[in-house]
This record gives structure tokens, C-alpha cells and sequence, in this order.
């Protein structure tokens, strides 16, 4: 997961802060004070605070952001008004290269209550399925839609800094897509969703050989281990791989799950399919009793890997 960088990151005033939520300047002061927020002090001393970490404290706490635009966020409800629903405002700034819009538009939607996971079925699936349905007709295709990918993952990236820290002794997850899987997003995506639900977990990627992820598997014996498959099994020798690395999980009593556009073409078991990232949430959270309860379940179950576009 790249890393972002802290000089890249909007920072805000107590005051600014203040305004943002609706509250007392004097009452921003005290939460900044209190320790429920993490500050950063200029050399000056003055408070400033990341907008991220407003984010994950509205979110915690439930509040309604009064000016999401001075956190750079986007006014969904406004938004709604007009009738622009959440996945027509992303297909929009993806296919125009909006990285602010973007960055501001998901990082709304999660500040407003949506789950990392239904983000993911709901306004990213949709506006790439758009996207990728254009090739080959639009010769443009192949760059808005890879340009499209890499602004999801700088999103996703900032999202992440909003999340809670994983819990001492938290459940494990480690997972890939497999060599010649070049596709970074959907991976990206299950790291996410699991660390989301409060799972320690390492995300090796795209390309990754299986055998590397089975070797990872047998050394770390996580309680749950995933495999995206965006393209096809072409050769038994794959199949057979995959198949080691589930019989390896399986030896310690661990979770494998295959999920991604191609899923099936390893196995149709209900058992080890995951059809959506909201199924691999509910999925995941009978592991070991993964330590952060899920809050809700998102009423929003519509597959995502069986038909996503192939992304890079």
C-alpha cells in the first residue's frame, strides 16, 4: 500500500475544525487538548489537525459535518438534491481525472457512514463497469481507465489513514493476486475491507507467485487468506498451485477465500467463493471473533468481482 505522504495532507486550525462540525471554537480546543484528537503543533505551538483525522473522529463519534468543504470534502446531501446520486458524481470525476474531486468525493461518502466495503460495491464497481464498457470503442479507453484506477487507489490510501489502528493480538490476514494478475485494485480493495473490520493484514499485491503466498501462508498461518482472480486459470499447473495453497490454509484450520472477476474458474464452492466485498465483511467477521464488531450490515449486497472490469 503506498504510503502518503504527511506534507500532501490537508491540515486545519481549531477554529477551522470548529466551524467544520459546528462547535464552540473553545470546545474544539478541548477534544484537541483532550487527547481524543491527534494534533500536530507548528513551531509556533499552534494546534493544527489532519483532515483525515477529523474524518475518523466524525465517523466515530456520529457527528454531521456542517462545511465539508473546508475539510475538502464534497456535500453529498446537496448533492442529492439535485438528484446526482454518489456513483454518477464518481464516474464523473474518474473519467475527467479529478483527482481532488475524487479524493473528496470517497472520502465523503465515508465520513457520511458508508463502510469501506459498500464504497467498494457500490460507487467504485459502478463507475468502473462504466468506464471499462467503452473499450474498444473509445480509443481513449485504456488510459481514463487506468488513470481511473490509480486515482481510486490514492482515495482508498487516504481513507486508510482515517481508520483506526488494527488492536494488539488482532485476527491476520495475507493475500494476493497471483503472477501474471497484474490488476492492483481489487487486491488493494480486500486489504482494506479487512483492515476496515480490524484485521492485521498484508496486502503482497499484484503478480505475486503462489508460491510465494503459500510459503508467507505456512510461515505466518493467518487466520484468513485471500486470492484475487481477475484473469482466468489458463494451465492445471496454476490450478494446481492454488490448490496447494488451499490445502495449506486448510491444514491449520484457516479461512481461504478467491474472489475477483474470475473467481469460478478455480472453484464454484460457496464454501471458498467470496462474490463481494460486503460477503467477504460478513464473511469476516466470524473469524476468531475479529476484535471491531461490525456496526451494520450494509444493506447493499450486489456482486462486485464476477463483473468488474479487468483494472490495472
Amino acid at each position: 500500500l503506498p504510503e502518503v505522504d504527511i506534507e500532501m495532507q490537508k491540515f486545519l486550525s481549531t477554529s477551522e475544525f470548529a466551524a467544520a462540525v459546528g462547535i464552540s471554537e473553545s470546545s474544539a480546543r478541548r477534544l484537541a487538548d483532550s487527547g481524543d484528537l491527534r494534533i500536530h503543533r507548528t513551531q509556533g505551538g499552534h494546534r493544527k489537525i489532519a483532515a483525515v483525522e477529523i474524518i475518523r473522529y466524525v465517523r466515530q463519534a456520529k457527528l454531521k459535518i456542517e462545511r465539508p468543504e473546508l475539510l475538502g470534502l464534497v456535500d453529498l446531501d446537496g448533492q442529492a438534491a439535485e438528484q446526482c446520486s454518489d456513483s454518477e458524481q464518481l464516474l464523473h470525476a474518474l473519467r475527467e481525472g479529478h483527482a481532488n474531486s475524487v479524493i473528496g468525493l470517497m472520502q465523503s461518502m465515508y465520513a457520511g457512514g458508508m463502510s469501506l466495503a459498500e464504497i467498494c460495491d457500490g460507487p467504485i464497481r459502478y463507475a468502473m463497469r462504466v468506464i471499462g464498457a467503452t473499450w474498444p470503442n473509445d480509443k481513449r479507453s485504456i488510459f481514463v481507465e487506468h488513470r481511473a484506477t490509480l486515482l481510486c487507489v490514492r482515495a482508498l490510501c487516504q481513507i486508510r489513514l482515517a481508520l483506526p489502528e488494527t488492536e494488539e493480538g488482532a485476527p491476520a490476514a495475507i493475500g494476493a493476486a497471483p503472477l501474471e494478475d497484474p490488476y492492483l485494485l481489487p487486491s488493494l480493495m480486500v486489504s482494506l475491507v479487512l483492515h476496515e473490520a480490524g484485521f492485521d493484514e498484508t496486502n503482497l499485491g499484484p503478480n505475486t507467485p503462489v508460491d510465494v503466498l503459500r510459503d508467507s501462508v505456512e510461515d505466518e498461518q493467518p487466520e484468513l487468506v485471500w486470492l484475487a482472480l481477475t484473469n482466468p486459470i489458463r494451465s492445471r499447473s496454476h490450478q494446481r498451485e492454488i490448490e496447494q495453497l488451499s490445502e495449506a490454509v486448510a491444514e491449520y484450520g484457516g479461512l481461504f477465500l478467491v474472489g475477483g472477476q474470475n473467481a469460478a474458474t478455480f472453484s464454484d464452492s460457496p464454501s471458498m467463493l467470496c462474490t463481494s466485498m460486503s460477503e467477504l465483511r460478513f464473511r469476516a467477521s466470524g473469524v476468531c471473533g475479529s476484535p471491531r464488531a461490525f456496526d451494520r450490515f450494509p444493506k447493499d449486497r450486489s456482486p462486485l468481482p464476477r463483473d468488474l472490469p479487468d483494472l490495472q
